[in-house]
């Protein structure tokens, strides 16, 4: 096949209707095809152009990873646009200042960001411009597109945004598809023995800001037709549970994921831990001996992608002595960003690969690696708007030093910039010493600086340690298995949890330690759990005073707001909590100790098993067979009985003519009756794809079994029967469990459900309408899905709440203009869904 630019790849990759990207932003997962996503890329190139933005202009990407970005990647690339991204936890700032620099047309943001008003250039929101839910037109194959060769710019990408001389790489088409061709050629050899395990799911937890990001979601996994994942929460839990319940068969990751991961292993399978028992062995006994952690990841999981920084070779031989594929590679941002990459079936520990096919390496006489090829940048791009070259004698000079086997293998000591010169003239890689520090017991991070002390330069670590642990301990153990000119000759203690990382890599900020260190900066602020819980808090606690000893009964917080409690938290922390817990702290310490424990050492995981039982919702209501008795009885007997007692008559169904699903219906609520007039009054079409929220606590006895009597035993069957011919869910209102209630509705909306909610949450004396909960609120914003006002009127008549038998009366049923609900006051949401019931009285 030709590849002259990112055109030609696109036009003979995006064809199928095999899922290509599956987002999971932890209330609803949404997914695309390959086709899906190409129609949409094409209706946002041809939007670009509508609005102006002409050939070779840039436009400022500023999201987390998402649907969205991809489309905008390659409408993008189909409309000629320079695309510069900025990952989503950079400052306004520096996405002012780059905004600047490139000229930008336009910020495209997404959900997690909170833009300025002064970001120098138009801001679009991703979910408004480039949804492939919106419904958009055909556009033409290839908008604006004329003129595109492999010279053209695809993308800038700054390796630094916040420092004095930011830079941005220009990328060219022949640069990234100097990366494409050779890895395509390989996949191409494997592509019949990936068959049988089809799709091949990656879950990638790499920024797309990141060109190795971007290299695993939009060039690797179309090769293969493979599936993307993309997941927010990076706790072990969160990951085990994604790799395992979407039977992930690769995980693309940075190193410190890993070592997370191999922590929370070693704590909850201590038979991880220790030296290799089967060395030399084929990797069938591996998994066999390990068998364990295959079932705990799922057996189709089989191989690690690990790029972005530094892989510590114990690290490596880990996952490598649990039967697990690793592979690995070197590059940069400047070169597209691939350099070396390790075959998975002939890697060796330590090493990074062998070159692409058309890119050349050598180590120059000081050990710097130097770089040739097509997938080299033409130059930077800095804050004075000029473009600078990157290359100096036909070079790219990499800034690491590295070292080249008897087999062609690169191996990576460290940054030159980084190395250490001791007083005689001996190198030191502070790598090499860190790997030693971090494996001493109460060591949570480490960081080796050189620290200058009369004219010499010596090596100092900078610690993060456990309460209680010695310092001077921790260096003298350390020590002992270093090599001479390796020894550690000062420390210090930092005052944090962990040491300063960046957001997308987690590499480490040595400029930032090394000025702390210095002296620069001796009051580094400590970034503790304690005032981050607090802070979180806050936010729910209305201005009262907050103190360790707060009880979290003083703050009034309902199940709803425990909910919106636990995602504050997780997305604060990185962590996944349930509600059991925070109904077992009773105060911020306990809270505090709650996140710690979950966190754990690194973040690897609770360390203690959780208690609670949590509800099993019933996805069993969405088999065939329980769809085809529901759509069999419904029509025949349910219904029809139902209508016996109703005169009804229905308003409103031009407004549901114009939409599809899913949506939140929401309805005042006067009887038991009121699911059944609602159905009846609906179309079939969307009558058998609603699903009804039941409240939790009228079925308490099937929760809560204490002694099997009648009694119970009839409560359980009248919830079966209402989850079997209503397709109910339990909805708690005072206890836990409103957290998976929200996860179990966005699985329901992303298998194409509507739900119906009663926001009222119980039913009413004499038919009025009482204040809405904020549960309609925080459900139809966090799903993203339009909410369809009902009014319901006369059942209060037909089946009042102090009655067991129906009487015959009029009922009206009025649908509502469907309406969209966005922002975080849920309460305030809540009352404008009020207000358009109530608009819908009968005049």
């Amino acid at each position: 096949m030709t590849r002259d630019t990112l055109l030609d790849f696109f036009e003979d990759t995006f064809v199928h209707d095999d899922p290509f990207i599956v987002h999971d932003d932890r209330d609803r997962v949404r997914q695309v095809t390959y086709r899906g996503l190409a129609k949409a890329a094409r209706a946002f190139a041809a939007r670009l152009r509508a609005e102006g933005v002409a050939p070779d202009a840039t436009v400022v990407i500023w999201s987390e990873n998402r649907i969205e970005w991809v489309i905008a990647q390659w409408g993008a690339v189909l409309a000629r646009v320079v695309l510069v991204p900025v990952d989503y936890r950079a400052s306004a700032d520096a996405v002012r200042r780059i905004s600047r620099i490139v000229g930008a047309k336009a910020v495209l943001v997404g959900a997690a960001v909170t833009p300025s008003d002064d970001l120098a250039a138009p801001v679009w929101r991703l979910t408004e411009v480039a949804s492939p839910e919106a419904g958009l037109p055909d556009a033409p194959a290839r908008t604006g597109a004329e003129g595109v060769t492999g010279a053209t710019v695809a993308q800038i990408v700054f390796t630094s945004g916040a420092t004095a001389d930011p830079k941005g790489v220009r990328l060219t088409h022949r640069n990234i598809l100097a990366n494409l061709i050779p890895i395509e050629q390989e996949a191409r050899k494997y592509r019949r023995y990936l068959r049988p395990f089809h799709p091949v799911r990656f879950l990638n937890l790499l920024p797309q800001s990141h060109m190795f990001g971007q290299l695993m979601t939009t060039i690797v996994p179309p090769m293969v037709r493979g599936t993307v994942i993309f997941a927010h929460g990076y706790s072990p839990a969160e990951m085990l549970r994604q790799i395992r319940s979407r039977r992930v068969s690769v995980l693309v990751c940075v190193p410190k994921v890993l070592d997370v991961l191999r922590a929370h292993l070693v704590r909850i399978l201590p038979d991880t831990a220790g030296p290799d028992p089967l060395a030399g062995r084929h990797w069938i006994r591996r998994v066999w001996h390990y068998r364990r952690v295959h079932r705990l990841f799922g057996w189709k999981f089989c191989a690690i992608v690990c790029g972005a920084a530094p892989l510590s070779p114990d690290i490596e031989a880990f996952w490598r002595k649990l039967g697990y594929l690793v592979i690995q590679g070197y590059g940069l941002t400047e070169t597209a960003p691939v350099v070396t990459l390790n075959h998975p079936l002939r890697a060796t520990v330590g090493t990074v690969g062998m070159p692409l096919a058309g890119v050349e390496i050598r180590i120059a006489d000081d050990g710097e690696i130097l770089v040739r090829g097509d997938n080299v940048t033409t130059g930077y791009v800095t804050e004075s708007g000029t473009a600078t070259p990157a290359l100096s004698d036909g070079w790219f000079h990499t800034g690491d030093i590295g070292g080249i086997d008897a087999e062609g293998r690169l191996r990576i000591k460290g940054r030159k910039r980084d190395m250490i010169v001791t007083a005689q003239g001996l190198n030191v890689f502070p790598d090499d010493v860190e790997r030693v520090l971090v494996t001493q017991p109460g060591v949570r991070d480490a960081g080796v600086v050189g620290h200058t002390v009369d004219g010499d330069e010596r090596v100092h670590a900078v610690l993060a340690l456990e309460p209680g642990v010695d310092a001077h301990g921790v260096v003298r153990d350390a020590n002992a298995t270093l090599a001479d000119h390796q020894r550690i000759w000062s420390s210090s203690v930092w005052p944090g949890e962990t040491l300063p990382r960046t957001d997308g890599t987690h590499k480490l900020k040595r400029r930032e330690i090394q000025r702390w260190v210095a002296g620069m900066a001796p009051d580094a602020p400590a970034v503790t759990g304690a005032a981050s819980v607090e802070s979180v808090v806050a936010r729910f606690a209305s201005g009262r005073d907050l103190g360790p000893e707060t009880t979290l009964d003083e703050l009034g917080l309902s199940s709803l707001d425990c909910v919106a409690l636990l995602i504050a938290l997780e997305e604060a922390f990185q962590t996944t909590l349930d509600e059991v817990m925070i109904a077992e702290a009773h105060t911020l310490a306990d809270l505090r100790c709650l996140v710690a424990a979950d966190a754990g050492p690194d973040g690897a995981g609770p360390q203690a098993p959780r208690h609670g039982a949590p509800i099993v919702f019933p996805s069993w209501t969405r088999s065939r067979t329980s769809r085809l008795l529901r759509r069999l009885s419904l029509p025949t007997w349910i219904l029809p009985t139902t209508r016996l007692f109703m005169n009804l008559r229905v308003e409103g169904l031009e407004h549901l003519a114009s939409i599809d699903g899913p949506v939140v219906f929401a309805a005042n609520h006067q009887s038991h009756m009121d699911t059944p007039a609602i159905f009846s009054a609906l179309p079939p079409r969307w009558r058998y794809r609603v699903a009804v929220a039941i409240r939790k606590e009228f079925f308490h006895a099937h929760f809560h079994r204490r002694h099997a009597d009648w009694k119970a035993r009839v409560n359980s069957l009248g919830y079966v029967l209402a989850c079997q011919f209503l397709n109910g869910f339990p909805l708690p209102q005072r206890e836990a469990g409103t957290r998976g209630a929200l996860r179990y509705m966005g699985d329901l909306a992303a298998d194409g459900y509507s739900i119906l909610i009663y926001p009222e949450g119980q039913r009413t004396e004499r038919g009025e309408i009482i204040e809405f909960r904020p549960g309609v609120g925080l459900i139809a914003a966090r799903l993203g899905v339009p909410v369809v006002p009902i009014r319901l009127e006369g059942l209060d008549h037909v089946l009042h709440r102090d009655r067991r038998f129906p009487r015959r009366g009029r009922v009206r049923v009025a649908f509502g203009a469907p309406m969209r609900l966005v922002g975080e006051d849920y309460a305030a949401l809540a009352a404008q869904v009020e207000v358009a019931v109530r608009s819908l009285d009968s005049c």
